[in-house]
């Protein structure tokens, strides 16, 4: 794959500080494109996170410094999830509407502010009326409580009460409407 020169050693004045970061960046770069793109499923969203959270570390090269060595890939690829839902909340933000209602117009389908679910995320790749065609074929108990999380706009802990089930397991239920959703998605070639 070939890597354009990173940004992030055009700010460093430094050449050990430079030598230093480069090495972390060569090191790690395979860690950081696995992370990026299993959250993003975008390359050019995944180099541009990537270039930014080693802006962030050349700005702040005294934090860096003080990471134990053998953390540091862990906390690297941290840093690129942590820019990688940076990154997913400002695409929200921008496209406030990812679909429109799952049964009439009346509801705006929005995603939750607690961060995006892998699942939320490929969602976020098909059009309104996919996700309205694709909702017709779940069974009701799970059309029920993607209508009660999304349109509803009501707590897992709510949900809970009203089904008599767990916290936990409205959240299983919610995974697995949004993973039926994509899936009939692809089945029906929507994707």
């Amino acid at each position: 794959m070939i890597r354009i020169l990173p940004l992030f050693l055009a700010i460093i004045e430094n050449e050990s500080d430079r030598a230093f970061l480069s090495t972390l960046y060569e090191e790690n770069y395979e860690a950081m494109v696995r992370k990026a793109k299993s959250m993003l499923y975008d390359d050019a969203a995944a180099e541009d996170v990537i270039q930014d959270t080693f802006v962030y570390f050349a700005r702040n090269l005294d934090k860096i410094y003080k990471v134990p060595c053998n953390t540091l890939p862990f906390y690297i690829v941290m840093c690129v999830k942590r820019k990688c839902i940076d990154y997913l909340r400002a695409q929200k933000a921008k496209s406030k509407m990812i679909a429109g209602s799952i049964d009439s117009d009346e509801y705006p389908y929005e995603l939750p502010d607690k961060g995006v679910s892998v699942e939320e995320q490929a969602l976020l790749k098909i059009d309104a009326e996919s996700v309205q065609k694709a909702f017709s074929f779940l069974p009701e108990s799970l059309k029920d409580v993607l209508r009660y999380k999304y349109l509803l706009e009501m707590k897992d802990e709510e949900i809970a009460k009203l089904l008599g089930v767990k916290k936990v397991t409205v959240r299983s239920y919610l995974t697995r409407a949004r993973q039926a959703v994509y899936e009939i998605c692809k089945e029906k070639g929507y994707v």
